[in-house]
């Protein structure tokens, strides 16, 4: 399969926009063809400040599969991932992003460029977005900065 997938990104707003509440950032791990993780952002929820829809994805993915490698896995978030989430991405192995908009200007905590700490990996992981920019912009409401 060819990524970005568009087929897989629109499910993924899809999924986002039904399943989240007041926290709008949803995530898809893609194998292959196969969606094989779905997750959303519960930091509200859980008041927990790593449970970003990516941590949520592949920590969910991880523990069924039972290590912590998604080398032949690609990312989707409907917004690039934050550092923390991007780290993650690498330890984890990934073999690429695909994300929605940029929302780096709403963080108001840590201004690093995950294509920053991208470009620090021993291995090299793409990152492909914004994709259907638009689209995942009317999820949560925002504008484009």
């Amino acid at each position: 399969m060819k990524h970005p997938n568009e087929k897989i990104m629109r499910e993924l707003i899809d999924y986002t926009a039904k399943k989240s509440g007041r926290q709008r950032t949803g995530c898809f791990i893609v194998q292959s063809d196969r969606i094989i993780s779905k997750a959303i952002s519960t930091v509200e929820k859980y008041k927990d400040p790593t449970a970003h829809g990516e941590m949520n994805a592949v920590r969910k993915i991880c523990r069924k599969q039972r290590n912590y490698h998604l080398k032949d896995c690609w990312v989707y978030s409907t917004q690039i991932p934050c550092p923390m989430c991007t780290s993650a991405i690498v330890w984890a192995e990934a073999k690429g992003i695909v994300y929605g908009w940029d929302g780096r200007h709403t963080w108001g905590k840590l201004d690093i460029d995950p294509k920053t700490i991208l470009k620090k990996a021993r291995k090299n992981i793409e990152i492909f977005g914004p994709f259907l920019e638009d689209a995942c912009l009317k999820i949560r409401g925002y504008k484009k900065r």
